[in-house]
């Protein structure tokens, strides 16, 4: 299997007029750079130098999934133009979630298989005539179904690159990819039952981005992050780990390590204030009430 390079990554999956969102997250000092440009002017010599450099200096790469609006100045869901793609982040059970994925006949094979950390995987199909909604609904169904990340399935998201290192872990892990397809996949060649699967209501091309409570009264992205982080800390996760997992499911954020961190933070208050509340509950019959 020929190593798939970052330039020929792109070359190979966006249009070279594409406006995409470069994303370096720097593990040692915590800086966060975000460039936008074309996918021609990402893959060109120049940037992938700089690139490799900045790798090489402790910082993870992402890049954009999906273009971004000619005028766009940042990566919000409101600022996608096109879906190129649409994907699943596998975070847990990485070789068993992949075999089901890879071997069920409704959906086709995907482009690509990135292995992004030991035993962690995305899977990333070439597609066109999908809307945004259509993309998300699809992502959040196959994530369902297979048993990937259900967080993970936003249209702006930022993603890692092959050809370069997952910097998040001591020992650098090279970030390589598999290509399983050349074909650039539509609507129908996803087969699932996606109709048994609720459509969030009033969803429009307009509504407002995942950071944001949505107006018919759903829950915000931010409001999932924090019911799963208290799920898991309440199952005894360790904290560290939970902000870790955060910090990758949100680089859509400014700056995912902050946000990661506090939202940790304030959940270990919470549950910690909730465990005081549950001590001075008495039993003669009486309920507690948060």
């Amino acid at each position: 299997m020929n190593a798939v390079t970052s330039w020929d990554y792109i070359k190979q999956n966006y249009d070279p007029d594409d406006r995409l969102a470069v994303v370096i997250k720097n593990q040692m000092t915590g800086q966060v750079i975000q460039r936008l440009d074309s996918a021609r002017a990402i893959a060109s010599p120049d940037f992938q130098r700089w690139l490799r450099f900045q790798n090489m200096s402790g910082g993870c790469v992402y890049l954009s999934i999906n273009s971004l609006q000619p005028e766009a100045t940042g990566r919000t869901r409101g600022q996608v133009h096109t879906i190129r793609h649409v994907y699943l982040d596998i975070d847990q059970e990485g070789p068993a979630v992949l075999a089901k994925i890879l071997s069920d006949p409704r959906i086709p094979q995907p482009n690509y298989v990135l292995n992004t950390s030991p035993g962690k995987f995305q899977t990333i199909w070439k597609v066109e005539e999908f809307t945004v909604e259509q993309a998300e609904r699809l992502q959040r169904g196959m994530a369902a179904e297979f048993g990937a990340d259900q967080a993970v399935i936003d249209a702006a998201r930022v993603l890692r690159i092959p050809g370069l290192r997952n910097r998040k872990y001591n020992t650098p892990h090279q970030v390589t990819a598999e290509k399983l397809s050349d074909q650039t996949y539509k609507p129908s060649h996803f087969r699932l039952q996606l109709d048994l699967l609720p459509e969030p209501a009033n969803a429009t091309a307009s509504r407002p981005t995942i950071n944001h409570r949505r107006s018919n009264g759903g829950l915000s992205q931010s409001e999932i992050d924090w019911a799963r982080v208290m799920r898991d800390l309440s199952r005894g996760q360790d904290p560290a780990a939970v902000q870790a997992r955060l910090e990758q499911q949100r680089q859509d954020k400014h700056n995912p390590a902050d946000y990661a961190a506090r939202t940790v933070h304030k959940a270990l208050a919470e549950l910690a204030r909730r465990r005081s509340l549950g001590a001075q509950c008495t039993v003669d019959g009486g309920l507690c009430h948060d």
